[in-house]
């Protein structure tokens, strides 16, 4: 009987051993995980926290410039028709032409 016992006490020894080390298992990769976005977080703090994103907030959202400049503020809907003219006088254009201005950047017309 005290056999019995104690092999009854052993198999339940194994069994909490085994859920133990399956959680360890699952706590680990859950900090594997949470140490991944703790670096993408740190990072995305760190460009937050830059001066080109300040400015690129101030400009674009803001609206904001520095002394001398101007703020041009383009009203929706103006820049697909502009797009398109672009394209149809591309397109009239023939190909040897379109390359000398993609190689040329636009200079010589």
């Amino acid at each position: 009987m005290l056999e019995l016992a104690v092999v009854v006490s052993l198999l339940g020894g194994i069994r909490n051993t085994l859920k133990s080390r399956s959680r360890v298992e699952d706590l680990t990769a859950r900090k594997a995980e949470l140490d991944g976005e703790k670096r993408e977080l740190s990072a995305r703090l760190e460009y937050v926290k830059s001066d080109y994103y300040l400015e690129k907030v101030a400009r674009e959202e803001l609206q904001l410039s520095r002394p001398g400049e101007t703020v041009v503020i383009i009203p929706e809907g103006v820049i697909p028709e502009l797009k398109e003219k672009d394209k149809v006088e591309e397109e009239e254009m023939p190909i040897w032409k379109r390359w000398w201005v993609v190689l040329t950047g636009g200079q010589g017309n």
